[in-house]
């Protein structure tokens, strides 16, 4: 049997025992906490780097959005701009085709557009059409005229066409038809006017 002073001893014995093992439990749950907060932080950090870079991109994503749609608009707005400005283009030249229709150099330039629609066809006999408001100026000496430079026959179309100026010229069998009317010129010539125009607009740009 212990004595007393011996049971004192030993259970302070336990007792320092007991807190050196208290103590290392604690030590080491105070680690794993410190860790865990650390783990805690450190995951935070990451979440919020991966929020920005998620918003930075979003933003960037945007911005490329917002400056795409106002590039396709102003490229629009520029399009739509050169577009109203031929149509003016081919209004004025239309003016200006009426207008000499109503000179008196018209005659020349009718006999012009004629011999040109001649030749163009390469036929031996041809058909000759006028509006009707020209129809008057395709006298027999205008056509004998015409031959004479041409070297082909040409017959005055009985029937008058419909357009504002110029001529159409057909085949004797009217298969072939070679158009140099004022709608069929200015056709023809828009091509030629859109390639000037845009190179007069990235002159200026």
């Amino acid at each position: 049997m212990a004595l007393p002073d011996q049971v004192s001893l030993l259970c302070r014995a336990i007792r320092k025992k007991g807190q050196l093992e208290a103590e290392k439990i604690l030590g080491r749950a105070r680690e794993e906490a410190e860790q865990m907060v650390q783990d805690a932080e450190q995951r935070v950090r990451q979440e919020h780097g991966l929020y920005l870079a998620r918003r930075r991109q979003d933003a960037f994503q945007q911005a490329r959005k917002l400056e795409d749609e106002a590039s396709l608009k102003a490229r629009q707005l520029i399009l739509r701009a050169r577009e109203e400005l031929l149509q003016d283009l081919f209004q004025e030249a239309r003016q200006q085709l009426a207008s000499r229709r109503d000179g008196a150099g018209y005659p020349e330039l009718l006999r012009s557009l004629a011999l040109q629609g001649i030749r163009a066809l390469a036929e031996e006999r041809v058909w000759l059409q006028v509006s009707r408001e020209d129809q008057s100026l395709l006298t027999q000496a205008f056509c004998r005229e015409l031959e004479g430079l041409s070297g082909v026959g040409v017959d005055l179309f009985p029937e008058p066409a419909a357009i504002s100026g110029g001529c159409l010229v057909y085949s004797v069998d009217k298969r072939i038809l070679v158009d140099f009317s004022f709608s069929a010129l200015l056709k023809r010539a828009q091509p030629r006017l859109r390639e000037l125009l845009a190179r007069e607009l990235l002159e200026e740009q």
